[in-house]
């Protein structure tokens, strides 16, 4: 005996339109940046009604790719303007994530991004700022007691640098995108250390950006992954929090 069959859902409108608005970006039928468009010219170009169109505008511009001003217009973001992806961040949060699997996210980005800025970056300014980080690093820890949320923050932006100088918009948005939790991570990671683990870290960034000076992405890899062990040992399948997931 045959299964009965479940009956078919119709899709919500505003969904079709919100791909259907996408597929027109992708080939280049409305353009990013300046072009102004109106809900009359959009309705008359994708067949729908005004309530419909609004309702997807709403999911556009949730997800960055547009922008609707009152009595301006309705624009498509430039994608290079967005730093991070915060639907992505959102799934993040609602999933409820745990440590662990934050941290091997964090090794798998971190991990290649320092193989590719030692095999990519020739700036020497970029280079500089990496080093002017450890510095920073080094003179906070000549304060008694250590604030953890500064170490936190000056570690952050030591990865950051690194995925900058790695030279992959894609890597260095997705950072940017779970930077909200890494961020929390770092700050409860930074709070557990006892000074000669601080120290250490400090040590583990020299011979990081010392490696990526030299241009050996293979040792500067090995390092990275070496400087993250410790950390991952002490991970949880604990859901991770964050105070506050308003930066992006």
């Amino acid at each position: 005996m045959e299964a009965p069959l479940s009956p078919v859902r119709s899709q919500k409108a505003y969904r079709s339109i919100v791909r259907t608005i996408v597929e027109r970006i992708a080939r280049g039928e409305l353009e990013y940046g300046n072009r102004l468009y109106n809900e009359q010219e959009l309705m008359a170009m994708l067949g729908v009604s005004r309530p419909t169109l609004r309702e997807a505008l709403r999911v556009l511009e949730f997800l960055g790719i547009a922008t609707v001003a009152p009595r301006r217009g309705i624009r498509i973001n430039q994608p290079q303007d967005s730093e991070g992806y915060l639907p992505l961040l959102s799934v993040m949060l609602f999933e409820r994530i745990t440590e662990r699997e934050l941290f091997e996210l964090r090794q798998a980005l971190q991990i290649e991004a320092v193989g590719h800025a030692a095999e990519r970056c020739r700036d020497p300014h970029q280079k500089a700022d990496l080093d002017a980080i450890n510095e920073e690093l080094a003179q906070l820890l000549t304060e008694d007691p250590v604030d953890p949320v500064r170490f936190a923050r000056i570690d952050y932006a030591f990865h950051e640098q690194i995925a900058t100088m790695a030279d992959n918009r894609l890597a260095k948005k997705l950072l940017n995108t779970f930077g909200v939790l890494m961020k929390e991570q770092l700050v409860e990671i930074s709070r557990a250390m006892d000074p000669a683990l601080r120290q250490k870290t400090l040590r583990f960034h020299r011979e990081i950006a010392r490696q990526i000076d030299r241009g050996d992405p293979q040792e500067a890899r090995r390092v990275m992954r070496e400087h993250l062990d410790r950390p991952y040992r002490t991970m949880t399948d604990r859901p991770i929090g964050v105070s506050c997931a308003g930066e992006l």
